[in-house]
C-alpha cells in the first residue's frame, strides 16, 4: 500500500496541481499561492498543509503580526498562524493540521484545507490592514 505522502502526491497530480517532491514533503501551487504538505514519516496519520511566507515580518510590524496570528489561531477552526523565524528572515506561515483515518478521503480533506487556508489568508490581510 502507498504511504500517505505518496497518496497525497497522486491526488494532487490527478487534480492537475503539478506537485513536486521535496526533502520536506510536497510543494505545489494553488490559486497562485505556494503550499507545502509536510511528510511526517514517523506519523503517517498526521496531515499538515502549510501556506508559507504570506507576509514578511520585521521589528516594525512584529507586534501587529503577532496579534493577527493570535486572532486567526484563536478564531478560525483548524488553522494555526505563526511567525517562522530563520537565520536570514522572518515571515508568517499558515497551516492546517488533522489526524487522518486509516483510509482518508483526500478528495474532501485537501480542498477543504486549501479553502480554509485561503480564507485565513484573506482574514489575516483584513486584520493587518485594519
Amino acid at each position: 500500500m502507498a504511504t500517505t505522502i505518496e497518496q497525497v502526491y497522486d491526488y494532487l497530480k490527478a487534480q492537475g496541481l503539478q506537485p513536486e517532491n521535496r526533502e520536506f514533503g510536497i510543494f505545489f501551487r494553488y490559486q497562485m499561492f505556494n503550499f507545502i504538505i509536510l511528510d511526517y514519516k514517523d506519523d503517517p496519520l498526521f496531515f499538515r498543509i502549510v501556506m508559507p511566507g504570506i507576509m514578511d515580518v520585521d521589528e516594525n510590524n512584529r507586534m501587529d503580526v503577532l496579534e493577527a496570528c493570535n486572532k486567526i489561531t484563536g478564531e478560525m477552526k483548524i488553522v494555526k498562524a505563526f511567525i517562522n523565524d530563520n537565520e536570514n528572515s522572518s515571515d508568517v506561515w499558515l497551516s492546517t493540521e488533522q489526524l487522518l483515518d486509516q483510509d482518508p478521503g483526500f478528495d474532501d480533506i485537501i480542498p477543504r484545507s486549501l479553502n480554509t487556508l485561503l480564507a485565513a489568508h484573506r482574514e489575516f490581510g483584513s486584520i493587518i490592514d485594519a
